[in-house]
């Protein structure tokens, strides 16, 4: 069932490169950036006075500077499949966003354990097939 679910979230990541990469000039113009494989960068740099406030206060910032970013994706029918990942950048308030579609199979965590899972699978069919088999022959 693994490589099934693989098989989609690969295609939804080549689907989300596609329509990034055929957008990438209005993407631009609102300052954000795209690199090799799709993935939307922005950084948002938050005030002064928004500095001085406790670290979850400035997420929450973080998160509502988002909404531009959101109007953007819904625009191009994205919205529903890339999701943000914020990170802070050193102590000048800086906060690095990157959006990209969300993978759950495509690590190499799950992909190895699949691939064992596969492989033994496969190996049991293969001996089943020429030891066991032409026991009853």
């Amino acid at each position: 069932m693994y490589w099934w679910y693989l098989l989609k979230e690969i295609l939804l990541i080549v689907k989300c490169y596609r329509i990034v990469k055929s957008v990438e000039p209005s993407l631009y113009e609102q300052g954000l950036r795209i690199d090799w494989i799709g993935r939307i960068y922005a950084v948002i740099q938050l005030e002064d006075e928004e500095l001085k406030q406790p670290e979850i206060l400035q997420q929450s910032i973080v998160i509502q500077s988002l909404a531009p970013i959101t109007q953007i994706l819904v625009k191009y029918g994205l919205s529903d499949v890339m999701y943000p990942e914020i990170i802070k950048v050193g102590n000048e308030g800086s906060y690095l966003i990157i959006m990209w579609p969300d993978r759950e199979y495509f690590e190499l965590g799950p992909f190895l354990t699949a691939s064992l899972g596969t492989g033994i699978w496969a190996t049991a069919i293969w001996a089943i097939i020429h030891y066991i088999l032409p026991l009853f022959n």
